[in-house]
């Protein structure tokens, strides 16, 4: 891993102020965990050194695996054809969407996607006094037993005892309110089968400050106050483990519910990026064993599991939302896009591929008053939802400003300002509109720095429509040029996006423009006359196939048009002729 990009930090302590995901990372060269924050939109995992995140071991490969940031705000893990595969939570995976706590094993190491905002929750179960985990008390801290004190006759737990803890989970499964159940733990802690006289929801926070947050109940009253050991909330900051403190007498701070022979239990119920929630509760001395302390520890795991799933019933329900409105996005963003196009005499299919969920990338054809076609494509900066937008709000200016605009340039000048007026700040837009009289094959050409469209002559001659004059849209007010050329009949024609051209293989290296022409040119030539839609299948093929097992790291649009080489269906010629165009008399 990159030495500058990590922070270290303890699984305990989370020191970090930042409130976007991280992961907890552990390997073979870690004696602890470190922290890897996720700040950008992807981020690769590999043994290459210029990698994001580098695991430097001979079971990972160069690029073994990457985490990219969905629209909705979830991660996704894409194994990149990695030799030793990528594993999460012990499957083999090719693609998956993470949940929090999700470990993504990769070689020795173990990467745990954690959330800031969601809190973490132990088990205390392991923890608990008198059970393998229990951490020897620090010897000069008096208050800290010792010793547990032996159990009392008829104070062992019953099959009563473990039921009710069971009774605690359904219930705990159906209150909706967090705050509920709190309330439902607190209860359970002071209830008739627990000899606890008081218990109380706290927050300790690493200031030591301490918030209440349910409670207190005991058994007399709920209106009762109790005051915190301020020496219990020192151990349970620095033992993150469940305590037990006994009375050292009666000293200011010391005060208690029921008294000096109270005797405190304090459980962690989970843990925040500053902070950490634990169940309080006060016993009678006589009655602070380890069965007790064992079932407040049951009941504190049962609450921990509960809160789990209304974590995930939350997460659940948000995604399916957002996913729904990603779904309908995506429909709506295809329908915008023709795919049943007919135009007399010019044949024409485009591919139309967003990397994920939405795109940012634009292609129609619309007649225009004068009688020619209006091929346009355009690239917006960025993906997900934002490119989108600014794509479909893209879609619905070049319709409206058809009609309005005099020739392309006008027309590129119109989108330019509105595209200044209203893009986000440093984003813009490439694209090129080519004008095609499908009855003469002249063409008019106008690109707003957008990759150059190529032309495939019938004799196999390479034609590029470079234009390097125009800046791209929504950068600064200018005005617009545009050039002439020629499509005559048997020829191809090809707009796409840089998503093709800036494609890389499973080695890293660019497909680029020259590799683009050169297959291209060979898709026509070794299928002289094939129709757009099985040049459009091939090329998309041919892209997949380059790509391999790599995600996809941009949207990929392109157009192909040809020429009939007959010339028995002509275009009519603009509305203000056709009184006169008979088409018997050609």
């Amino acid at each position: 891993m990159h030495p500058e990009a990590p922070e270290r930090r303890s699984d305990s302590s989370r020191k970090s102020a930042s409130t976007a995901p991280f992961l907890l990372i552990t390997g073979p060269d870690r004696p602890g965990q470190t922290s890897y924050t996720l700040t950008a939109q992807r981020h690769v995992i590999g043994r290459r050194p210029d990698a994001q995140i580098v695991l430097d071991h001979v079971g990972v490969s160069r690029s073994h695996a990457a985490l990219e940031l969905a629209p909705s705000g979830r991660w996704w893990i894409l194994d990149l054809e990695s030799t030793n595969g990528t594993f999460v939570n012990g499957a083999r995976v090719a693609e998956r969407l993470l949940n929090p706590g999700d470990v993504v094993q990769i070689a020795e190491w173990s990467l745990t996607l954690r959330l800031p905002s969601l809190p973490e929750f132990p088990s205390p179960l392991s923890t608990a006094y008198g059970l393998p985990g229990w951490r020897e008390p620090r010897s000069d801290r008096t208050r800290i037993t010792q010793s547990m004190p032996a159990t009392h006759v008829g104070q062992l737990i019953s099959a009563d005892h473990l039921a009710s803890v069971m009774s605690l989970g359904r219930t705990l499964m159906r209150l909706e309110r967090a705050e509920s159940r709190l309330a439902a733990l607190c209860e359970f802690a002071v209830g008739s089968l627990s000899p606890a006289l008081g218990a109380a929801a706290i927050r300790i926070f690493d200031s030591k400050e301490v918030t209440t947050l349910c409670g207190p109940f005991n058994r007399a009253s709920r209106t009762q106050g109790m005051r915190i050991d301020p020496e219990v909330v020192e151990q349970v900051l620095e033992q993150r483990d469940s305590v037990v403190v006994f009375p050292s007498g009666t000293e200011p701070g010391s005060t208690s519910l029921i008294g000096p022979d109270a005797t405190v239990v304090s459980v962690p119920l989970a843990s925040l990026e500053r902070s950490m929630d634990a169940l309080y509760a006060e016993f009678p001395k006589r009655s602070a064993t380890a069965e007790w302390t064992t079932l407040l520890t049951l009941a504190a795991e049962t609450y921990q599991q509960a809160e789990l799933v209304w974590q995930m019933r939350q997460q659940v329900r948000q995604n399916a939302l957002l996913e729904a409105e990603l779904q309908m996005a995506c429909q709506i963003q295809e329908r915008l896009v023709p795919t049943n196009f007919s135009a007399s005499g010019l044949d024409l299919a485009i591919g139309f591929q967003p990397c994920r969920w939405v795109g940012g990338d634009y292609a129609d054809v619309i007649p225009l008053p004068d009688g020619r076609l209006l091929l346009g494509i355009a690239d917006v900066c960025g993906k997900g939802l934002q490119a989108a937008l600014v794509a479909s709000s893209i879609h619905t200016l070049v319709r409206a400003s058809c009609e309005l605009a005099r020739d392309l340039p006008s027309l590129m000048g119109r989108l330019n300002d509105y595209l200044l007026d209203y893009l986000p700040d440093h984003s813009f837009v490439t694209m090129q509109c080519v004008a095609v009289n499908c009855a003469s094959g002249a063409i008019e050409f106008v690109s707003a720095g957008h990759p150059a469209a190529i032309v495939i002559r019938e004799s196999g001659a390479l034609d590029v429509l470079h234009q390097a004059d125009n800046v791209g849209l929504g950068i600064i007010k200018t005005d617009f040029i545009s050039q002439k050329s020629q499509l005559d009949g048997g020829d191809v024609l090809l707009m796409y996006t840089d998503g093709l051209t800036e494609m890389v293989n499973n080695q890293g290296e660019p497909f680029g423009a020259e590799r683009l022409a050169s297959e291209f040119c060979r898709i026509v030539s070794l299928s002289p006359g094939a129709s757009v839609d099985s040049m459009r299948r091939r090329l998309n093929d041919l892209c997949e196939t380059y790509r391999g097992a790599r995600a996809a790291a941009d949207d990929r649009t392109f157009l192909v048009a040809t020429r009939r080489t007959s010339t028995k269906t002509l275009m009519p010629p603009p509305l203000n002729e056709r009184a006169a165009w008979n088409p018997a008399r050609r």
